[in-house]
């Protein structure tokens, strides 16, 4: 026959949440009586390939999305990204074979060597006609 400490050990084990089964409490949350699983750590090779799936439309955006293990609303968000990465690299003007724009400090730099090294060419000329003239 149960004891009533047994009785009530029972019950408190019956309303606490499940475990995970390392002893902490509460690592499965619930919906609907089903334990709800982490979201799917894409990296951003993988994110870019599930994107130009979704935009070939051969196949339904819903299927890519459960092949792929996201939801709907993460799906937008890649899609912001990848909308913002290629205005970005557009803005820039960066494409292959062609020198990326220079900022006016470069530019500034790029002048002030050329200078100086005018200067220096100057100074050595002098210096070498000087000597020959010491000689």
């Amino acid at each position: 026959m149960a004891t009533a400490t047994e009785n009530a050990d029972d019950r408190r084990q019956a309303s606490e949440p499940p475990t995970s089964g390392d002893g902490s409490k509460g690592n499965l949350p619930e919906a609907g009586g089903k334990p709800v699983r982490q979201r799917k750590q894409l990296t951003s090779e993988e994110k870019y390939r599930m994107f130009l799936e979704t935009q070939r439309g051969d196949v339904l955006v819903a299927t890519v999305l459960r092949k792929w293990g996201i939801h709907s609303s993460d799906l937008m968000r890649i899609r912001t990204q990848v909308r913002e990465g290629a205005l970005e690299s557009l803005a820039r003007g960066q494409r292959k074979g062609r020198r990326p724009q220079e900022s006016p400090e470069v530019a500034a730099l790029k002048a002030e060597k050329a200078r100086v090294e005018e200067a220096l060419k100057e100074l050595a000329i002098e210096n070498t006609l000087l000597r020959k003239k010491g000689n």
